[in-house]
């Protein structure tokens, strides 16, 4: 048996990737859907810290399953030590290097329990979701561009619903709902991107149907630039 070879295909199953804030590399642990979780590493002067990458709130979009406020999972994820941040992503700080393999199992787990959680406390909204919508919709008139297009920030590496270029400009397309999580995490990933480069254009989607106050809608400029679902789809992300 040549175990060198067996470490190799385990570690390449791993799927290890440098990024522009450190490194990502796949767990072992399946989210509802069926998909791996992705744990991300940055590294600090001494220490790693580590986060799901929002994994948990994908896949409630996954299921279209809309939550009223993040108290609860909060809550939940402080009791083993875990933070959530505003724009949802989950992640525990101070990890040593010799800790790394069971950051992957921690963080992933954690993703975990709050995707279950927040499944089993929210409730599923009617028809496609906006970003399922979305991200097929611009891939048949934009086949030149990627759905889940990852790009790096100042701080750190993100994922957009839509991603193409348009001469040196990269348009980054985000769908939002009027819940507070969602238009934070749209305003921060903006605002992080735009720190980066001069020449993303961040567009943030919405859907009037979805009960927007002005003052919601208002914030999202404070990000990129915020555009209807129906201009969005009839071409009008070219001329933003």
């Amino acid at each position: 048996m040549d175990w060198q070879s067996v470490k190799s295909a385990i570690c390449e199953g791993r799927r290890f990737t440098q990024t522009a804030e450190g490194c990502s590399v796949l767990s072992d642990t399946l989210m509802p859907s069926g998909g791996l979780i992705k744990v991300h590493f940055v590294a600090k002067t001494d220490h790693l810290m580590a986060h799901d990458g929002g994994a948990a709130f994908d896949e409630l979009a996954r299921h279209a399953v809309e939550i009223s406020s993040m108290r609860g999972v909060r809550r939940l994820l402080s009791e083993t030590n875990f933070n959530l941040s505003d724009d949802g992503i989950i992640w525990r700080d101070r990890f040593s290097i010799e800790e790394a393999p069971i950051a992957v199992s921690l963080i992933a787990d954690a993703s975990l329990r709050a995707a279950s959680y927040m499944m089993a406390k929210g409730k599923v909204s009617g028809g496609i979701p906006l970003d399922e919508r979305l991200r097929d919709e611009l891939r048949r008139r934009f086949p030149n561009g990627h759905p889940n297009y990852e790009f790096a920030g100042k701080h750190r590496q993100h994922k957009f619903d839509f991603g193409m270029q348009d001469g040196s400009r990269t348009i980054l397309v985000q769908s939002v709902n009027p819940e507070q999580s969602s238009i934070a995490s749209a305003i921060l990933k903006g605002l992080d991107v735009k720190a980066e480069s001069s020449n993303v254009v961040p567009i943030f989607v919405f859907d009037r149907n979805d009960r927007w106050s002005s003052g919601s809608l208002g914030m999202l400029d404070l990000g990129g630039r915020s555009m209807e679902i129906d201009a969005a789809l009839g071409g009008q992300l070219l001329a933003a």
